[in-house]
């Protein structure tokens, strides 16, 4: 701004040797204290005009002056120098003159600044409104990027609006405020009637906020709206937009309760409401009449996982990523449970049965007990944990266990024709791959049940360069720990003591230590180490590389 005044000056210098600085309006003085033009001396009307007249005239005929004056020029009947004046020049440089200037503005946007002067007292607004200037903006296009600036905004109306809606979601109002200081509020009031339909004798922020929340969930339902359907636009670009989602949360979760949405949506179906997240009440109300359904079974399972993966695009979904993933296991563990056909003419034909499709049973419903557990909401779940429960319990283990039992009692000896023994499997695994000259390592996991097994294949065939195999055996009996962990060692004469200790070739088998002597029973020459798993995974790269170089076999507990 400076620079303009000092070369306005020296324009006018060029062919007078006074000039007069009129400050009507009393806020150039820094601007004439700073300005400093060689061979110029600055003087200052100051209830002193003879006594200028006369050294200007008189004293000093050659010298150049700048005579300042803070206030408007007074009337020709007052103006003791009108001759002198009219002899020389007159420096028309106000600060909205300025402003206009510094914008590149032409003069006939001269009332987008003299009307708006407390919006350009900052150095910072009038940069941030040129770099948004265009050479075809029009005045109506000033005074809109004016408003972008007051909302430290980017772009049109519409990032305004989320700035807005952003601050009011805060708690706070800096930008409405700053509009009317700079006299624009009338403006953006005509603008948000004009672009979004909002139209109020006493217009108010807030109630824009509400009238838009209520506007745009009725649009959703088909239900029409006050605002128009550029409102609505504008809402969804901010709802899914991460950077104004806290900002949308707070507002939802105020207006719900104001707009009585959870009133509203007792009488609703869930089917036109899968779209639309507008208020988290809708999660709840979803997930409630889907429980509900699904409880009383008068849902298909299509519906209800349709429902789920259409949830998974609410703004919500993550509060309540869970509870849906336990509504989709629930029904597909029905969906199977419906489908199974639980009965067997034979022990081998209901260990093929379980490893082809009934294990997927347990899956589910593991799978839904933990994302139940997991989301926190049992009371949003509970009729239909206490629906899964029963189904799981009665129409499944029960229905199979009868099944299995009237197959056991037919049979002479254990285990399963057809199937490996768990007393095999050194024998048959891991001796067999060191006669291929290759190293093993055996990873026990003490009741890792088979469905959980067939999780971990379809994790591992997902890793590049790795495949996975999962076959079935026949654990011994009695079922439990010891004896299975001792049945997994090579093995001669397992047997039973009172204290249900195991042993095998004669040595004890509990414990990592004795399970390495035993190892050590088994293909001659093979090296083998037994670990636990905690002290494996606690070694260092070079102890690993050694632990594998200095051994054939490795069995992690």
């Amino acid at each position: 701004m400076s620079d303009r005044i000092q070369a306005g000056l020296a324009r006018l210098f060029e062919e007078h040797r006074i000039v007069f600085w009129y400050d009507a309006a009393r806020d150039m003085r820094a601007a004439y204290e700073a300005a400093d033009l060689p061979g110029v001396e600055k003087v200052e009307i100051a209830n002193n005009e003879f006594g200028l007249k006369y050294r200007m005239l008189r004293q000093e005929p050659k010298q150049k002056f700048v005579i300042y004056k803070d206030g408007p020029e007074p009337e020709m009947a007052e103006n003791w120098l009108l001759d002198v004046q009219l002899a020389t020049a007159v420096f028309k440089a106000d600060q909205a003159a300025i402003w206009l200037a510094e914008l590149g503005l032409p003069v006939q946007f001269e009332d987008v600044v003299r009307d708006h002067m407390e919006f350009y007292r900052s150095k910072g607004r009038i940069e941030h409104l040129k770099r948004l200037l265009t050479p075809s903006d029009t005045k109506t296009d000033v005074l809109r990027r004016m408003l972008t600036v007051c909302a430290g905004a980017e772009g049109a109306l519409d990032t305004v609006i989320e700035a807005l809606l952003g601050e009011l979601a805060s708690g706070r109002d800096d930008a409405l405020r700053l509009m009317d200081r700079a006299g624009l509020t009338a403006f953006f009031w005509t603008q948000v009637e004009n672009v979004y339909g909002y139209l109020s004798n006493e217009p108010d922020f807030e109630d824009f906020a509400i009238t838009l929340f209520q506007s745009c969930y009725c649009r959703a339902l088909d239900e029409g709206g006050k605002l128009s359907a550029e409102a609505l636009l504008v809402f969804r670009r901010w709802k899914n937009n991460r950077h104004g989602a806290e900002a949308f949360e707070t507002l939802s979760r105020k207006y719900q309760d104001i707009l009585q949405i959870p009133e509203d949506l007792q009488g609703r179906e869930i089917k036109p409401l899968r779209a639309i997240d507008h208020f988290e009440e809708i999660d709840r109300q979803i997930i409630r009449k889907l429980v509900a359904e699904m409880s009383s079974q008068t849902v298909s399972s299509a519906e209800v996982l349709k429902t789920v993966r259409e949830r998974r695009q609410s703004h919500w979904y993550p509060i309540y990523r869970d509870v849906y993933e336990a509504i989709g296991y629930a029904t597909e563990f029905q969906q199977a449970l419906a489908e199974a056909t639980l009965s067997m003419t034979s022990p081998a034909e209901g260990v093929k049965r379980y490893v082809s499709s009934w294990f997927k049973i347990d899956q589910l419903y593991r799978k839904f007990i933990y994302h139940m557990q997991k989301s926190g909401q049992a009371s949003l779940l509970g009729s239909l944990f206490e629906s899964v429960e029963k189904r799981y319990t009665t129409n499944f283990l029960l229905t199979v266990n009868d099944a299995w039992q009237d197959q056991i009692a037919k049979m002479g000896e254990w285990p399963v024709p057809g199937y490996a023994k768990q007393t095999d499997f050194y024998r048959d695994q891991a001796a067999e791959y060191r006669r291929r000259d290759q190293k093993v390592v055996v990873i026990i996991s003490d009741a890792l049940r088979f469905e959980v097994a067939e999780e971990c294949q379809r994790e591992i065939r997902k890793l590049p360069r790795y495949d996975a195999e999962l076959k079935p055996m026949i654990s011994t009996l009695p079922s439990y720990t010891q004896l299975g962990m001792a049945a997994l060692l090579p093995n001669q004469d397992l047997s039973l003591s009172g204290d249900s200790a195991v042993s095998s070739f004669g040595e004890p088998t509990q414990g990592t230590a004795n399970r390495q002597k035993v190892l050590g029973k088994g293909r001659a020459g093979d090296q083998a180490k037994a670990m636990k798993a905690e002290d494996f995974m606690n070694i260092k790269a070079d102890e690993g590389k050694a632990l594998f170089r200095d051994h054939d076999i490795l069995y992690l507990y």
